[in-house]
């Protein structure tokens, strides 16, 4: 069953990017939570990651993602630290059991859902480990927005800074001439 109002929030969130054949994937995990521990932090979870390729050649490009319960962390250089990270309007649905084969039937549904309600992938794929020993599962999860939204958006010149709108807010405040931060 698709969720169609769906989110990634978290607050604390290291990540790093990986490039790996699919079969390496367990080893990659492995490699950037031994990477988190030897740096001392405390692992929040849960575990999850961002497909940012269509792996026809098996080949992934990945960005992984662990929430801690340290508000600071010295990061190594290929690392990243997001205070907070979230994703908004986004579809998901759940797989349980037999993985590999259940998130391809969980990537069609996704993708015929947006197709039949008009929504445009604008994320990559996102996959969020979770459960314990006696059921583990994947929530699946894209960000969307409508046909409708895009055409809007489309419409509006992005350097027009007097017509800018984020969700409803229309007070911008000009830091310099390269950058803008919303009140």
């Amino acid at each position: 069953m698709i969720n169609p109002n769906d989110s990634i929030r978290f607050t604390n969130v290291v990540s790093k990017k990986y490039q790996f054949y699919y079969t390496d994937m367990d080893k990659a995990i492995k490699e950037f939570l031994n990477d988190i521990d030897r740096k001392g932090a405390i692992i929040k979870g849960p575990l999850f990651y961002s497909l940012n390729n269509v792996p026809m050649d098996k080949n992934m490009n990945v960005e992984l993602f662990m929430p801690i319960k340290q508000d600071k962390f010295k990061i190594d250089k290929d690392m990243y630290f997001h205070s907070y990270f979230s994703i908004e309007d986004m579809v998901s649905i759940y797989v349980h059991a037999n993985f590999e084969k259940n998130t391809e039937i969980a990537y069609a549904a996704l993708l015929n859902y947006m197709d039949e309600n008009k929504l445009n992938q604008v994320t990559p794929i996102f996959h969020i480990l979770s459960g314990d020993e006696t059921m583990q599962y994947v929530a699946v999860k894209v960000g969307v927005i409508s046909d409708e939204e895009n055409e809007n958006d489309e419409k509006e010149s992005p350097t027009d800074i007097e017509n800018l709108k984020y969700k409803g807010t229309d007070k911008v405040t000009v830091i310099n001439d390269n950058s803008s931060a919303f009140r």
